[in-house]
């Protein structure tokens, strides 16, 4: 099935060295168009800290006076709503994707034989209403900055009844899912800097719409254990194989133990092989230097609670989570983005202390 939904798609080793970390990641002329807005973190495999990245990248983008949109399309387990809790409203279990998918699967459902002219109208319809279901967070960004928040839905009974119930098969082809989510994207490009966007896991129809329909960027997550590797090098072959669009893959090894210098070097020098020629559009010596900075470390304080580095970790600390989130942020902008501005000491401490008085601890 994946490979059926993938091809009908209509939209467009040197020994690594995990102590090296490059201070800002290199601008690569030509890697980064305007049009690379739409971004999906995407992971084989579960517990890589995907979704904390995301939210982050999200936070240091919109402090540099972007307007961002986050999706929690990880429709099966949500969660990125934790890493945002101290920032929304007290009641923020909304409508989201979906109810957007649901209302639109029924109400095209009833046009099926309509003409080609009045279907569109109707994607379009459907789409020019998703405002509706998008709210920002309680913070105020510099420079115009913003997070806003698409959520999966509200998760009660009604949800899982539904998401059980999707049939991806029927609504590619028989209500035009393929024009809904094509109509999708340019809405995304049209009222976003950037759109960042949490996928599910493993190989699904739901991953499918986020690595290869929506995307220009894929932040191809992965931890150094075997079936992880293997899983994310399938991943990023499939992107490749079957997107009528170039789709920008980003492998991004992740939970990195640093106290286990000799096998974790060992495992990532392995990992590097499993994908030749990524990052695309890089010479050889900026695909080392990629390798070399890109990935993110382990720290067991973030073991026991949902909380955003940029609030955790110094500024300062060239080995930190927050400082590995910048140089992501950087490979995304292709450099136009560095790190985070400047933050009041006191401002981020209370903004800290915000999270031990939210339910976002796990």
């Amino acid at each position: 099935m994946v490979l059926r939904i993938l091809g009908r798609q209509s939209g467009e080793a040197a020994s690594i060295d995990i102590a090296a970390r490059l201070e800002l990641p290199p601008v690569i002329e030509g890697l980064r168009s305007r049009d690379d807005s739409i971004i999906t973190f995407y992971s084989y495999k579960g517990g890589t800290g995907r979704t904390m990245a995301l939210a982050n990248v999200a936070w240091i983008l919109a402090a540099n006076g972007h307007r961002v949109l986050v999706v929690d399309w990880d429709l099966e387990s949500p969660g990125l709503h934790k890493f945002f809790q101290p920032f929304l409203d007290a009641d923020n279990r909304r409508p989201g994707i979906i109810d957007i998918i649901r209302r639109y699967a029924w109400s095209a459902a009833r046009a099926e034989d309509e003409p080609d002219a009045l279907r569109s109208e109707l994607v379009n319809t459907n789409i020019e209403r998703i405002r509706e279901y998008v709210f920002p967070l309680n913070w105020m960004f510099p420079q115009g900055g913003a997070v806003e928040f698409l959520p999966p839905g509200k998760e009660n009974s009604d949800y899982v009844a539904t998401l059980s119930a999707m049939d991806w098969d029927n609504f590619y082809s028989r209500l035009y899912g393929g024009e809904f989510f094509d109509a999708l994207r340019l809405y995304f490009k049209r009222e976003w800097d950037f759109v960042l966007i949490d996928s599910r896991t493993g190989l699904s129809d739901i991953a499918d719409i986020c690595t290869v329909h929506l995307p220009d960027v894929v932040m191809n997550c992965f931890t150094l254990g075997a079936q992880a590797v293997d899983g994310a090098a399938m991943i990023a072959d499939m992107i490749k194989s079957h997107s009528a669009r170039s789709i920008r893959v980003l492998p991004v090894p992740m939970r990195i133990d640093d106290s286990q210098k000799q096998g974790a070097g060992a495992s990532l020098t392995a990992a590097v092989h499993k994908f030749p020629e990524l990052p695309a559009g890089m010479s050889e010596e900026q695909r080392r230097d990629y390798w070399a900075s890109v990935g993110v470390p382990y720290r067991s304080i973030y073991s026991y609670q949902e909380i955003l580095a940029i609030f955790v970790d110094s500024p300062d600390s060239q080995r930190s989570l927050l400082h590995s989130f910048e140089r992501i942020a950087g490979y995304i902008t292709n450099g136009a983005v560095t790190g985070l501005p400047p933050m009041d000491e006191e401002l981020r401490i209370r903004a800290r202390l915000l999270f031990r008085g939210s339910d976002s601890g796990g």
